[in-house]
């Protein structure tokens, strides 16, 4: 190990224990009484007005994934139209597509978030909560089917059943070299992201627990996450 990697070290473990020392002292600002009156009128604020909050995300996600959606099938059926534009319309159309199911799976993951910190059975809407619920959690997945069989059908290389538990595994085997080569530098950054910010959750999650007693089920939760990317990161490794 040079030098050069050790004051590296050293210096991130500087920067480490600053930053632990500044979340230690605000989270130990917001143990004071007022402040947990404010996160808890948040909380009620939000429970209160979760109706309203599915109905913002479903008109401020859901119908802009499904406008980009279109917008997508739009420029792949002018690739057979114009053929001098063809590369263009398909780079316009494939943009679209990534980012309706980006929107998609944002809107999908927020009203998980939504429902399970305002659900509250004694409420006196909780069928209608429960109804938006399921209906954007039905609505988007049917989005993100329809979508990948369409894709399908422009691309007939591409297999797999969008329902079945093998869809990744079919469509990954259907996919060309520089398609395979491009999904997997996109995973490895993903994991490198997802690794350090499961990191920094741990790091919260303890903090919090040592200021806040805000109990140990937070850091498993984040533990096992970790956990669970770094083992399948190496079990594939292992079998490649």
């Amino acid at each position: 190990m040079n030098r050069k990697t050790i004051f590296k070290m050293v210096f991130l473990m500087g920067i480490g224990g600053v930053i632990g020392i500044i979340l230690s002292l605000g989270l130990l600002k917001l143990h004071q009484p007022n402040y947990i009156r404010s996160f808890v009128q948040i909380g009620d604020f939000f429970v209160r007005n979760s109706f309203a909050f599915y109905i913002g995300l479903i008109l401020c996600l859901f119908l802009p994934a499904v406008y980009q959606y279109v917008k997508a099938k739009r420029n792949y059926n002018q690739i057979n139209i114009s053929d001098d534009r063809a590369d263009a319309y398909e780079k316009a159309g494939e943009d679209s597509f990534n980012l309706s199911m980006l929107i998609n799976g944002v809107f999908l993951i927020l009203n998980m978030m939504l429902f399970g910190m305002t659900f509250d059975k004694t409420r006196g809407d909780f069928l209608l909560v429960m109804f938006l619920f399921m209906f954007s959690v039905i609505c988007a997945s049917v989005l993100e089917i329809v979508a990948i069989r369409y894709i399908q059908k422009v691309d007939n290389r591409l297999k797999g059943e969008p329902t079945s538990l093998r869809f990744h595994k079919d469509f990954l085997e259907s996919c060309d070299e520089a398609e395979k080569l491009r999904i997997y530098k996109c995973g490895y950054n993903a994991f490198q992201v997802s690794k350090n910010v499961s990191l920094g959750f741990i790091v919260i999650t303890m903090i919090s627990n040592i200021t806040l007693e805000t109990g140990t089920f937070p850091i498993f939760i984040s533990c096992m996450i970790m956990l669970i990317q770094v083992t399948s990161y190496n079990y594939y490794s292992f079998r490649h």
